[in-house]
């Protein structure tokens, strides 16, 4: 007589268990290392003065998504096959009405930027029908009207030459940006090309 096991087998977790689960995912354009370098010390120079999270500077290029971790790596693929490297311009400095573009820095809507915009939403079928601004925040918060103020004259003193900066966008990301910013995970990148 054999003894049976009475203890239940659980299956083990697949792959396509994990990929079920839908999160939020973003598509976000980096600048070149030098002016990536230069917004994150004025965005550290901002939170010591006004407070808060910590993020890293990004225009993004598709807001988020909720997704499948399989459908956003093909769609992110998708994307970046044969995409080059683009040049951005900065507008100014502006403060906006929302936690998400409490302070940032607005780029010119040139053809190449909202075309990078349109292409990258297009693969990842994420038409809103809301305008694409073109913007990289460089403090989240939820600040009163002369603190927003006060940002900009801090930011203005930080980096007096932000205005009609050029510069070129030569890498995207997908991130999955769940939850509060500081849970945020890059999943991917992809060095565009020249």
């Amino acid at each position: 007589m054999t003894e049976e096991n009475t203890t239940p087998l659980q299956p083990p977790q697949t792959q396509e268990d994990e990929e079920e689960k839908r999160e939020m995912y973003a598509v976000w354009a980096v600048p070149e290392e030098d002016v990536e370098d230069r917004l994150r010390g004025l965005m550290e120079g901002l939170r010591s003065e006004f407070g808060g999270p910590q993020f890293d500077p990004h225009l993004t290029l598709v807001g988020p998504q909720k997704l499948t971790a399989g459908e956003a790596k093909l769609m992110f693929e998708a994307a970046c096959e044969g995409f080059k490297a683009y040049p951005a311009t900065v507008d100014k400095v502006s403060a906006g009405t929302s936690y998400f573009q409490c302070v940032y820095v607005s780029l010119r809507h040139t053809v190449k930027v909202m075309n990078a915009a349109g292409h990258f939403m297009g693969h990842f079928k994420a038409f809103t029908g809301k305008l694409y601004v073109p913007h990289m925040s460089i403090l989240y918060g939820d600040l009163t009207e002369e603190e927003k103020k006060e940002a900009l004259e801090k930011a203005s003193t930080l980096d007096s030459s932000l205005d009609g900066l050029n510069f070129q966008i030569n890498r995207v990301e997908l991130w999955i940006t769940d939850a509060d910013v500081g849970s945020w995970v890059k999943i991917d990148e992809h060095d565009l090309i020249s």
